[in-house]
This record gives structure tokens, sequence and C-alpha cells, in this order.
């Protein structure tokens, strides 16, 4: 409960005025004929994926390593059937169909999260015994507080094996309770699909439980079986979770990455990475790339920056992140970007720039340790650049799917807001607001990259 709290804490007072969006990029590999990237530290039997799943190797800058310069070509991937339907600007719906006992053993226990059974209508479609669960942490203790609206996630296969829906196993189901723009997730999941990152479907649900409408919903794709299946051609490595304080410093608990997948639970693909963050001198890789998708981090490390999400790796809690096990090394994969893009004048000469405490970067010594590297600075801000030429596009798409979704919201009888406040998220005066913000995000990074470009991380910015 205080783990709960201290979340709440951060993210209620900021729901009101925070700004969002969503998630899983219609194009595949974006422009990237105006930066230079390099391809550090990734397989060349697993590479890059582009936000559709195919193969997409970053451009090979002249400081790349040799260790990648001949790479086969692998045929284009047929994606599964549900990344298209959830690609789709439309307004699904669910319905639940649960037994009352059921029901309220989760009315009872919101905080347990067990599976129980129930079959659901997803555009009339019927998948039958899948695994229903209470997710989440603010937003489920809003939920529980008014016993009503709960954040969940349905798992297909789990009574039934190898049960899909449209060849998705699992589905995430976010409430709005941290996020009343309910544009969050799209806004991060888009805009890592947008660097050719590794991100999640999203799209919209008005959702039912047992015929009474539960309200509007963000679903997004969970990351499990089918989500490493489109990308790594494989999902039985090991996964861990990063959860509260997966900071990767040399004492920190390896509980800290909770494993998801896998047979082997000895945690030393982890033990081998933080040990190489250690023992890299400062500027130098030392063994990092042997054991680290390095592309994947930068990634990481660069779209949280330009969007201003404090909820990752980054930010106070050191969470919101996966790491997949391929090909023997961790790929860095995000996870649950619906935290409030907080300034639109935060800095991003380094990537710790926009948490609460700006020495930040010496707890986090993945970001310490990449950024140091001349050779990663670069492409860091290569990323920076690239999704900051696409600010504009992405706010056509936001308001795009924000009138799409305006009458779904209105209707919702339990949103955690009002009408007024969820249409302020959207407005040019609120300073606060996702428009608002990525109008005066596109200005303030086209001029600071200019700045910075071609130059190594000020020492400020590392050594805060």
């Amino acid at each position: 409960m205080k783990k709960i709290k201290a979340v709440l804490a951060v993210f209620a007072a900021l729901a009101f005025a925070g700004c969002t969006v969503i998630g899983s990029s219609n194009s595949s590999q974006s422009d990237q004929s105006s930066s230079a990237f390099i391809d550090i530290g990734t397989d060349s039997a697993d590479s890059s994926s582009d936000s559709r799943g195919n193969s997409t190797d970053a451009v090979e800058n002249s400081s790349s390593t040799d260790s990648n310069s001949s790479k086969p070509e692998f045929p284009e991937k047929t994606e599964p059937e549900y990344v298209e339907w959830m690609r789709e600007e439309k307004v699904h719906e669910i319905r639940i169909k649960i037994a009352s006992e059921e029901w309220q053993k989760i009315v009872n226990n919101p905080y347990k999260g067990d599976y129980h059974p129930a079959d659901v209508y997803i555009d009339g479609e019927l998948i039958e015994n899948v695994g229903l669960r209470t997710r989440g942490h603010a937003s489920l203790y809003m939920a529980a507080e008014v016993g009503t609206k709960f954040p969940f996630k349905i798992k297909f296969d789990k009574y039934i094996d190898d049960q899909s829906f449209m060849g998705l196993d699992e589905l995430a189901l976010n409430n709005g309770g941290d996020d009343y723009s309910f544009m969050r997730d799209f806004l991060g999941y888009e805009a890592f699909g947008m660097v050719g990152g590794y991100t999640s479907c999203v799209t919209f649900f008005n959702v039912y439980l047992n015929d009474e409408l539960k309200g509007f919903y963000v679903g997004v794709e969970a990351i499990d079986t089918s989500y490493l299946e489109r990308y790594f051609n494989s999902h039985r490595h090991n996964l861990y979770e990063g959860e509260d304080g997966a900071s990767l410093e040399k004492n920190m608990p390896l509980s800290r990455l909770t494993q998801k997948k896998g047979s082997d639970t000895s945690k030393e693909d982890i033990k081998q990475l933080i040990r190489a963050l250690d023992e890299a001198p400062l500027g130098e890789k030392g063994e990092i790339e042997s054991f680290l998708d390095v592309d994947s981090a930068l990634k990481m490390l660069a779209v949280n920056a330009v969007i201003d999400n404090r909820d990752g790796y980054c930010g106070i809690f050191a969470h919101n992140y996966y790491f997949y096990s391929s090909k023997g090394k961790l790929v860095m994969l995000p996870w649950d970007m619906n935290a409030p893009n907080m300034s639109a004048y935060t800095d991003i000469a380094s990537p710790a720039m926009g948490v609460y405490d700006s020495s930040m970067i010496n707890s986090r010594p993945l970001a310490k340790k990449l950024m140091a590297v001349e050779e990663y600075y670069a492409v860091y801000l290569d990323y920076c650049k690239m999704l900051t030429d696409k600010l504009p596009e992405l706010k056509e798409k936001v308001m795009r799917v924000y009138e799409m979704i305006k009458p779904h919201v209105e209707n919702d009888p339990n949103k955690f807001s009002t009408s007024y406040w969820f249409n302020y998220q959207y407005s040019l005066g609120n300073p606060a607001g996702t428009i608002t913000f990525l109008t005066n995000r596109y200005t303030y990074l086209t001029e600071r990259l200019k700045a910075l470009e071609g130059k190594p991380i000020p020492n400020s910015a590392l050594n805060p």
C-alpha cells in the first residue's frame, strides 16, 4: 500500500494538467535520411525491428564498430492479424461475461491480482474461458477506492493453450485513472515507433462487464508471447520486468528485475550487464556491448527524453522497462507509457535532465556509462533529432485521435474526472496540455539540438 500511495503522490496531482498520447506507429522505420545511425551491439541474426515488426538496421556511422559489418538479409515477416486491427483508428468494444461469484472475488480483493475465468466478446467475436485479472498501481488504487472501473489484463491463453485473439495472447486495459486524457500510452508508444523502436500496439475500447458499461479504456499489447514472436521470432528466452528500483546499480537486489519467461533462473545475464556497467571506465565501452543491445537502450533514453517521460528508467522509480535476452544480449523494451509529459523546456543534454533530482544520473549507470561514450552520445542525439522532427506529425495524429475518442470518453459513466478536464488536456489554453507541450517541445528542441550537435555530453549534464 505504501508503494501505491507513493505512486499516487507523484501522479495524482499531475493527472489534470499532464500531456499524453499513444502507441504503435503505422509507418515502418522512420525517415533516416537526415541523420546517420549505427547498429550497436545487435546480433546479425536478431536485428532490431521497426514498429511493424520488420527488420530495420540503423544506417551505419563511420565510427561504428565492425562487429556487425556483414548482416544477412531476411524476408519480410507476415504480421499477425491483430497488429493491423489494433492500428485502425477506431473505438472497439469488449463485453466481459464473468460469473457473479468470480467478480465478487475481484471486488473483495482487487489488489490480489489473481486470474479469474471469463468469456469475452470483442467486436462481437466470442473468445471463451480467458483469464481476467486486475492490474496497475495508482490506477488500480483509484478504482479500488470507489469500487468500479478497475484496470484489467486479459490473458487469452490462460486456461486454453495457444488460444489467442487474432494472434494476440495478452491485452492490458488501462482505465484512465492516472491519465485523464486517455492519450499518454498512445503518444509514448507512437514515439517509439517513429524511431524504429520496439513498441506495443495501442487501441481503444468501450468495455462492458455483464452488460453494464464500465467505461472507456485504452488497450495495450502486453509484452508476452505474441509481442516477442513478432519482434524476435522467439519467446522462450529470459524476459525480465523492471520493477521499482531496477536501477542496475552494482548493489541492486536482483529481485528488482522480475523474471517473466525463461528456464534459466540464475539471472546471470543481468549480473553480467550490471558488472559490465560498473567496471567500464567512464567514457569507454568496456564490455557493455557483449551483454547489452546498446541501440535499444539509446532509443529508450532518447524517446523518454524528448517526450519528457519521467516515469521510466531515469525517473525516480527506475522502472517501466523490460529486458529480453536475444542472442546473448539484453534488449531494452519500453512499457507503461502513461506518465504525464512534464515540461516542453526540459533539457535533453542528458536523458536524466527531466527527473526530479538532476543528480539522478549518478544512480542510473546504464544512462551515465552510455552517455559518456562519444559514439553512443552522438547516436542518442540523432534519435532525439529523428523524433523531434516527427513531433508535428505526432501532434496531428493526437488531434485526430482526440476527435475520435471524445464522444466515448464523455459517455463514460465511471471516468475519474469530468468531460471538461478531459477536453482541457487538448486546449491550447492549457500551458501543460498535450498539444501545447508538443508545439513548444518541437520549437525548443529544434534549437537545442543544433547547439548540442557534434559535441560530447556537457560535463554539467554528466556530473551534475
